[in-house]
């Protein structure tokens, strides 16, 4: 069985392209295509669809996925274990964060972990509330970046109490007060990202019985103070992300005061690779001190 072809394999599935998974791998189309073609002959079965879209998995293919990842992901167990048996560290840790962690915690503490790590990589991929928790009980990333959401069987470590905050025009009467009401959110023009059902903003929305005049659904958060500037809505934010941040918008505390739990998930304790026990436990440590 080579390793090689079921990498390329969930690359495709990934990318839905040839052409684009020989990019990312460093082969050439016709060497992913003979790989692929050997890999159907050995399964004994179609592995994939080509129509004018690109390339996407058969039915039966996508019921081998579960079991591939977790194929590879023994095999960067071993590998890893090897390397620290002869006295290395190495590997690849795939993390899987939101937009706000990616730019205030990721770079700094992967920073400060390569220079005692210089030699384990990372693959960091950005995604939303559900994104996020399907990668990690799919194994497609070792660790995630998330709030605490309930119903998932994923490991949770809580590292920090993100409040949330109403992100108002600087111009718009509100601001004349200290904290806002969540209720008089009630009926006002408003801004917000695409819906998920694990969403912090829906999610407090719905549990308050709020319905305010959603004018506005935006893909990310920065487009969401955009239309705020712009005096289109109002919105309400995660102060994580507004960290940092300034422009023609003002942040006021919410009432009741509201929270997104943040911390660090993973599929099991027992099935981490060597190299991704070693950057949780330094993640837990510099996110508590920081």
């Amino acid at each position: 069985m080579d390793i090689k072809r079921w990498k390329v394999m969930l690359a495709v599935d990934d990318y839905g392209s040839f052409t684009r998974v020989g990019e990312e791998l460093g082969y050439t189309q016709s060497g992913i295509t003979q790989m692929m073609k050997a890999l159907e002959k050995e399964v004994g079965f179609s592995l994939f669809i080509k129509d004018n879209h690109g390339v996407t998995l058969t039915s039966e293919a996508k019921s081998l996925i579960p079991s591939i990842r977790a194929l590879l992901n023994a095999d960067e167990v071993i590998n890893q274990e090897i390397a620290s048996l002869k006295g290395a560290q190495k590997g690849t840790i795939k993390i899987g964060t939101y937009l706000s962690c990616s730019i205030h915690w990721i770079p700094k503490i992967i920073r400060e972990f390569q220079r005692s790590h210089p030699e384990i990589l990372f693959k960091v991929i950005e995604g939303d509330e559900d994104e996020l928790a399907d990668w990690i009980q799919e194994r497609r990333v070792d660790i995630g970046f998330i709030s605490h959401q309930k119903g998932h069987s994923y490991q949770f470590l809580p590292v920090m109490d993100d409040p949330l905050y109403a992100v108002l025009p600087k111009n718009h009467p509100f601001v004349a007060y200290d904290e806002i009401p969540l209720e008089w959110f009630q009926g006002v023009p408003f801004v917000i990202t695409e819906y998920t059902p694990g969403n912090e903003i829906h999610r407090l929305l719905r549990q308050y019985k709020i319905k305010p005049d959603v004018r506005y659904i935006t893909i990310n958060e920065f487009s969401s103070i955009s239309m705020v500037e712009h005096e289109l809505g109002l919105t309400i934010l995660p102060g994580l992300l507004l960290r940092g941040q300034t422009g023609d918008f003002v942040t006021r505390p919410i009432v009741p005061r509201s929270y997104r739990q943040l911390g660090l998930a993973f599929s099991s304790q027992e099935e981490l690779s060597p190299a991704t026990k070693i950057f949780l436990k330094y993640a837990k440590d510099f996110l508590l001190d920081d």
